[in-house]
């Protein structure tokens, strides 16, 4: 069996619609599970939105799997430094610009008008080196913008991936099943495991919510998620476009159940494999014009919303801030001010930057450095001809 040759990614990858929905879905889910935590949602809808934390999970997959199909070819041979620094490079430029911007913000923020109504359990200048070289979570520091913890655990993620790629894409089709067997008992030790792995009080429950900065579970919970989503790309073409009609309802059924996290992910990953042929109803549900907008503004709302529902929640209140609304209508309020800041910051700053990043990028490429060898070729040649050079006699 020669590794998957034929599901070799295009130089470009064509995007899937349905996916960038389907992000866009679960970064909603985010933000009402976070809402949530502030004021509790009604009885009838709480088990399923206290349940939002799996759409990180979901997240995960889907980076793994997009990472797959837009960078996998990049290492069919093996590793290769130049290739690796591209990969990382390109990445820097989607995630940095707006990650950078909102952790400086959020530092301000914090040690200034909000530091009487904002808990923050470290010191913000100790801590703030790590949150700019998205280290903090790998035991290092608490996260100053706290979605950001799932930023620094793919970070990770991308520092592994020469590796992790060969594992799941270019390597017989067994290495890639014998890592997906030790991604899920990975997932398994994380949810069933001891409570130093995972900081947290639900020890033995089967949930996957681990998040703290200290808790080596947060790490492995983003790399098992991550690879499998690797995975998942190599065996697309096994899950047809219809059996999405099976997954979505079984997903929605289990994320009203918090002891299903594990399971939840095998979902997840069937879900995108179906959802990767962007064809059938449900592909078409998620490429509907909203639906494909809130995916292309995810990343924003991601990170934006956080500070936006506790200035609401935590600063307003403080501040005699009420206008007596209730505080479901606030809860609502705070999604529709998040989704107007997740645009604003979409189009004017992270989207601009973007590609301000990659052409720099690009510009870097084609410049002959300094110190390459074609001009130390030339140093060396010039330094011996003067060396050389025969002296006039003297007359």
């Amino acid at each position: 069996m020669t590794p998957a040759a034929s599901l070799m990614p295009a130089p470009k990858a064509r995007e899937i619609r349905a996916l960038t929905g389907l992000r866009g879905i679960a970064a909603l889910y985010v933000v009402f599970f976070h809402a949530n935590g502030l004021h509790a949602f009604p009885m009838a809808v709480r088990p399923f939105v206290s349940h939002g934390y799996m759409a990180v999970d979901l997240f995960f997959i889907l980076s793994g799997f997009v990472m797959a199909m837009t960078y996998g070819g990049l290492f069919e041979n093996g590793f290769d430094f130049g290739n690796f620094k591209k990969f990382l490079l390109l990445r820097l430029a989607r995630i940095y610009p707006l990650y950078i911007l909102m952790t400086v913000i959020t530092a301000i923020m914090i040690t200034t008008v909000l530091s009487d109504t904002y808990r923050f359990d470290d010191n913000v200048l100790r801590a703030l080196p790590f949150n700019i070289t998205m280290s903090h979570v790998w035991g290092l520091a608490y996260s100053i913008v706290p979605p950001s913890w799932s930023i620094s655990t793919e970070w990770a993620a991308y520092l592994l991936f020469p590796v992790s790629i060969l594992l799941a894409l270019w390597l017989p089709r067994r290495y890639a099943l014998l890592g997906i067997a030790a991604a899920f008992g990975i997932l398994i030790a994380v949810a069933y495991g001891p409570q130093w792995m995972t900081h947290h009080p639900h020890k033995g429950i089967g949930r996957l919510d681990v998040v703290h900065s200290y808790a080596p579970g947060t790490t492995l919970r983003c790399l098992a998620g991550f690879y499998i989503g690797l995975v998942a790309f190599r065996f697309k073409d096994l899950v047809p476009a219809r059996a999405a009609g099976l997954f979505l309802p079984l997903a929605l059924f289990l994320l009203c159940y918090k002891s299903n996290d594990v399971w939840l992910v095998a979902v997840f990953a069937g879900l995108i494999m179906s959802l990767s042929h962007d064809e059938g109803v449900i592909a078409r549900l998620l490429q509907n014009r909203v639906v494909y907008w809130l995916g292309l503004v995810s990343f924003a709302l991601y990170l934006v919303h956080d500070l936006v529902q506790k200035i609401i929640f935590k600063s307003f209140p403080a501040w005699g801030v009420d206008l007596g609304l209730s505080k479901m209508t606030w809860v609502f309020v705070s999604v529709a001010i998040s989704l107007g800041i997740a645009a604003l910051a979409h189009y004017y700053y992270e989207r601009p930057s973007r590609v301000w990043a990659r052409n720099l990028i690009k510009t870097l490429e084609n410049h002959t450095p300094i110190f390459s060898r074609a001009n130390y070729i030339k140093l060396a040649n010039y330094v011996r001809s003067v060396a050389v050079r025969p002296t006039t006699p003297a007359e």
